[in-house]
């Protein structure tokens, strides 16, 4: 027999339910990003230090260069009051010694006209004849340059009147002995044209005019141009001869040419010695010029001379090209060169004179 226990059928247990997996699994998720938010949270904090120190450090070294250039100002302000204060104290400096050199050039005057008076009342009426000297020298200067225009003879004369002013040791003549000087300087700056060049060129162009060829002259006779062999003459005929003889007789008396331009002017050799004699005129006048200094009649009387040339010489000779030649390079001469003025030395001088001695 079987008991009830046996008799029922086991029961078997019911199956043990997993553990929940996925709370477990959030709580994991939830501690993971907090720990990322604290790491976050940890590195903004610690990079927000980071610049505070950096901005602290920053502050520090702008106040430090704040600071430097305050006192640099500051120094740069002491310097500019001492500078201010030193150019004031150079410009009374420069003022008192202004004033001391000019009180000295005043000492040094009133020296020179002791000195200049005591050498008058010494010298007496010696120094009194050498300025009167002097000034005889200076007008003769001003005269030689201003009416006889000859610049030499006007700087001899400055140069002994500057020697006897230098004898006399008079430091009150220095301002006159410097004028002489500015005027000597002008004087030899003024250009000297050779007269005696250009006078001997047109003597040697006066005396060889007359062996000048000319452009055209009469033959004193006529030659044929052109003549037949004996041997061809021989075997022509009479009439044919007859014919040669009277064509060679008009051909020496008649010579036809083409000719460039209009023909020149036949002379007869009576007439050459006329032409001639004009252009010994011509150069002639042009020396005269000279002489006198007339650079328009000069100029003009070269320009004449050569146009005359050019009309009735031949152009392609050679001595007549170098006369030309000559001409044209004779033609810009400057003979009135503008002169300078002279005359303050002798202004300075007289007035010197006309002071009375103290």
């Amino acid at each position: 027999m079987t008991t009830p226990t046996e008799s029922a059928e086991p029961t078997s247990p019911p199956p043990a339910l997993p553990a929940p997996a996925a709370p477990r699994r959030r709580r994991g998720l939830a501690l993971l990003l907090l720990l990322i938010v604290v790491a976050a949270v940890a590195a903004a904090a610690f990079w927000v230090w980071q610049q505070q120190q950096r901005l602290v450090k920053d502050n520090a070294r702008h106040e430090e260069l704040i600071g430097r250039l305050s006192r640099n100002l500051a120094r740069l302000e002491s310097e500019a009051k001492a500078m201010d204060t030193r150019q004031a104290d150079l410009a009374a400096v420069m003022q008192r010694n202004s004033s001391e050199i000019a009180e000295f050039g005043r000492r040094i005057d009133e020296h020179d006209q002791v000195v200049g008076n005591l050498n008058e009342q010494v010298a007496g009426g010696r120094n009194r004849f050498v300025m009167a000297s002097i000034e005889n020298l200076l007008l003769l200067a001003n005269d030689r340059l201003q009416i006889a225009r000859d610049p030499a003879s006007a700087l001899v004369a400055l140069l002994e009147a500057d020697q006897r002013i230098a004898g006399m040791r008079d430091p009150r003549l220095f301002n006159v002995r410097q004028a002489i000087g500015e005027e000597r300087a002008a004087l030899l700056a003024v250009p000297q044209p050779d007269y005696a060049g250009a006078a001997l060129a047109l003597s040697s162009l006066s005396n060889r005019a007359a062996q000048l060829p000319l452009r055209a002259r009469a033959p004193d006779h006529y030659e044929s141009a052109m003549r037949e062999p004996a041997a061809a003459v021989a075997d022509r005929t009479r009439w044919e001869r007859f014919k040669a003889s009277v064509a060679q007789a008009l051909r020496g008396m008649f010579t036809l040419r083409r000719n460039q331009g209009p023909a020149a002017r036949l002379l007869a050799p009576q007439d050459e010695a006329l032409v001639h004699r004009v252009l010994m005129l011509r150069l002639e006048a042009a020396r005269v010029a000279l002489l006198r200094g007339d650079t328009v009649s000069f100029r003009d009387a070269c320009a004449g001379a050569g146009d005359w040339l050019r009309q009735h010489f031949r152009a392609d000779d050679p001595a007549v090209q170098g006369a030309l030649a000559e001409l044209e390079r004779l033609k810009p001469l400057e003979l009135s060169p503008p002169l300078p003025e002279i005359t303050r030395s002798l202004a300075l001088l007289r007035a010197h004179m006309d002071v009375p001695a103290r």
